[in-house]
């Protein structure tokens, strides 16, 4: 009869979970959403004053400068 040890189950070697590092660039990415927060807050105050296209380019322009943020700056997932 073999007894097994604690030895001889801890010298099996360990498995590292490797996770993806969060790369990215999170400063660049919190600029770029506090500047379209910007926008569209400038968009909701002065709205109403503006003509309705200036007011849908400053609308796509802010959505637009979100979608760069994602794309450049944005955590990989």
């Amino acid at each position: 009869m073999t007894t097994l040890t604690q030895h001889d189950q801890d010298s099996a070697p360990a498995r590292r979970i490797s996770r993806k590092p969060a790369t990215g660039r999170p400063v660049l990415f919190a600029v770029l959403l506090g500047l379209a927060a910007l926008l569209l807050m400038w968009v909701l105050i002065a709205g109403p004053a503006l003509p309705l296209p200036l007011m849908i380019i400053a609308a796509g322009t802010a959505l637009g400068i979100v979608a760069l943020s994602w794309t450049v700056a944005g955590p990989r997932l």
